[in-house]
């Protein structure tokens, strides 16, 4: 999030920077809508200026999620504003449509998809079709949502029920934002008994599904919690299988100076015992 009482520099995502541009593909949740337009909403705004893309360029970032309950602040033309602001700069929103995004990396096709479940119940049947669809395509289907409820330690029934709807579709990745603090990790297993020759509703053969309901915060102004300074972020490599290996790391937010840092070893090991991500 670049707005409100965020002060974004050069520095700010400096620490994530290196495992951002490594990476083949680099995620985030933008919280935050890059536009002009004046605010049309009388409750929390956090839309900010456009020149401010320039930070997520810089961080390395690909792939920005617009799907979120702030996507709007600024109103349907600040939202068309923030994605031809990311499209001029290189990168790619996603979720303001049923759109999937496909990418295709090292052999590996991959289909994006984004849902919010927060300003209006998701209908989950639906989000399912086009899970389904993206995955008959011959795609691996990696889902971005926000959903659950804010500063919650652990996932909720609703959140767990879109999972499982999401991984029967064939979703081999899920990945959540919205609490504002970490929530476990989990995978969803195949049935038991389950095949290479008979996968689950046409998941890719032998794979689990790895669900990050919450990653908590990057970048963003909330000091009120210690739990929404702490974060991670994930590093997962994909196979023609689905996920074959995740990896977090831990930082902590300086809100001061709106930057993200490494964190220390005590809160290092409280984020991983937190996330639970094996």
């Amino acid at each position: 999030m670049l707005g409100r009482g965020v002060t974004p520099s050069e520095d700010s995502l400096a620490y994530l920077a290196p495992y951002l541009q490594s990476a083949d593909l680099a995620l985030a949740n933008l919280e935050s809508p890059l536009t002009t337009v004046p605010s049309q909403t009388s409750g929390y705004n956090l839309c900010a200026s456009p020149e401010r893309v320039r930070f997520l360029i810089t961080a390395g970032l690909d792939l920005l999620s617009v799907a979120n309950n702030h996507s709007l602040d600024c109103g349907p033309d600040g939202l068309a504003e923030t994605e031809s602001t990311l499209h001029a700069a290189g990168l790619t929103a996603f979720g303001s449509t049923d759109d999937p995004i496909y990418r295709t990396l090292n052999g590996l096709r991959l289909a994006f998809l984004a849902f919010e479940d927060v300003s209006a119940p998701l209908d989950g049947e639906a989000a399912a079709q086009l899970i389904r669809g993206a995955h008959d395509s011959g795609a691996l289907v990696i889902v971005s949502v926000h959903w659950g409820m804010e500063y919650q330690g652990g996932a909720s029934e609703r959140q767990r029920q879109l999972a499982q709807q999401f991984f029967d579709a064939g979703a081999i990745l899920i990945w959540g934002h919205h609490p504002h603090v970490l929530q476990p990790a989990a995978w969803i297993q195949p049935p038991a008994g389950s095949t290479p020759s008979s996968p689950p509703q046409g998941k890719p053969a032998g794979g689990s599904t790895l669900v990050l309901y919450s990653l908590g915060n990057a970048l963003f102004d909330q000091g009120g919690l210690a739990d929404t300074r702490q974060s991670a972020l994930v590093l997962v490599e994909l196979s023609e299988n689905g996920v074959q290996s995740a990896h977090a790391i831990p930082f902590e937010i300086d809100i001061k100076h709106s930057r993200v840092q490494a964190a220390d070893d005590q809160a290092a090991q409280t984020i991983l015992e937190h996330l639970k991500l094996k």
